[in-house]
């Protein structure tokens, strides 16, 4: 079941998309690496899909985007339906013949890598390379284009005419993520995926990112799904929270609900392990954590997926569980709620 419902203003509705991988070309055992994943986004939204670092969050963008390797994977089921303004008709981005998809990257859906260093050319600078994404879907002249660019600049608070010939290299890492943002709006799309945009960035900078986002959120009404593993992030800056682990969604809702009164013991837990200073803290206090890892053997089905390092497991949770509705708005993968 997608949370939220839908409504006129919808942007983006993932529904029982289920992603394999394959460790190994043309090996039979596989995981799946995004599992009956529902997920809704309304215009001017954030929803923050939060995490352990491995839980499958940064696929689950790369599969929105139909970017996952082909060679080692394939979508098993599964819809992403995107419906912006001024299309004439609602898309599904998995039904869409591969020919089609650049005409949907960039100018209906983009994304923010979280790294810059990797994702920008350290040999072209940044004028070109924020130019060549409006060239492939607009006919229009390097004046114009160049325009552009430094307007998408300016916004990102980056003085556009005195960066445009900039290489990546001569930039500091919070105005290469500020580029990566600019490249990612300069076609105006109505939907967008930050992938730990965060990660790689001193608390300062971190901020400035964090409040551009939400500014250009509000500014053009964009329906953002927010990739963090930083559960103090997600509580500022999303309107609803989902909680991934090994590929599933194990409670969704919205963010102060999820954040005030957690349902699914492995949010408890997330929660639980953010370092804090409380009012009956002790010297030498140890900090909770949640005991194990997780490994390619929670992806396995048949069973909770945190069974392995869950505080109220028992043997009825060796099953699949489904994501139900707990209540109004409040959604959860356990039986034990």
């Amino acid at each position: 079941m997608a949370y939220g419902g839908k409504t006129k203003t919808m942007n983006l509705e993932i529904k029982d998309l289920t992603v394999r991988l394959y460790p190994k070309k043309n090996a039979g055992r596989h995981i799946n690496v995004v599992d009956s994943v529902d997920l809704y986004v309304n215009g001017g939204e954030i929803a923050a899909v939060v995490g352990e670092s491995g839980s499958g969050k940064s696929f689950l963008g790369l599969s929105i985007m139909r970017l996952n390797p082909p060679d080692v994977s394939e979508v098993v089921s599964g819809s992403v339906k995107i419906k912006c303004p001024g299309e004439k008709e609602e898309l599904d981005i998995m039904r869409l013949n591969p020919k089609n998809l650049p005409s949907v990257r960039g100018r209906l859906v983009s994304i923010v890598f979280q790294d810059p260093n990797t994702s920008l050319n350290p040999v072209i600078k940044i004028g070109e390379q924020i130019t060549e994404a409006i060239f492939a879907h607009k006919k229009i002249g390097k004046p114009e284009a160049k325009e552009i660019a430094i307007s998408y600049l300016n916004r990102m608070n980056i003085d556009g005419k005195a960066r445009f010939n900039a290489y990546p290299h001569e930039l500091s890492g919070g105005m290469r993520q500020r580029v990566m943002i600019a490249m990612a709006m300069v076609l105006n799309p109505c939907f967008l995926i930050a992938d730990e945009p965060t990660t790689a960035l001193d608390v300062t900078t971190s901020l400035q990112v964090l409040s551009l986002i939400e500014k250009i959120k509000l500014e053009s009404n964009l329906g953002i799904i927010f990739i963090t593993h930083d559960l103090s992030i997600a509580k500022n800056i999303s309107d609803k929270i989902y909680v991934f682990y090994a590929g599933q969604v194990m409670e969704c809702g919205k963010t102060e609900e999820i954040m005030d009164n957690p349902l699914h013991p492995y949010t408890v837990s997330l929660i639980n392990s953010v370092p804090s200073l409380p009012a009956d803290y002790m010297p030498k206090q140890k900090l909770f954590t949640i005991p194990g890892y997780l490994t390619k053997d929670d992806f396995t089905e048949g069973k909770c997926r945190f069974y392995s390092r869950c505080f109220k497991r028992d043997n009825n949770c060796l099953k699949n569980i489904p994501l139900n509705e707990i209540s109004r708005g409040m959604f959860a993968r356990c039986i034990k709620v």
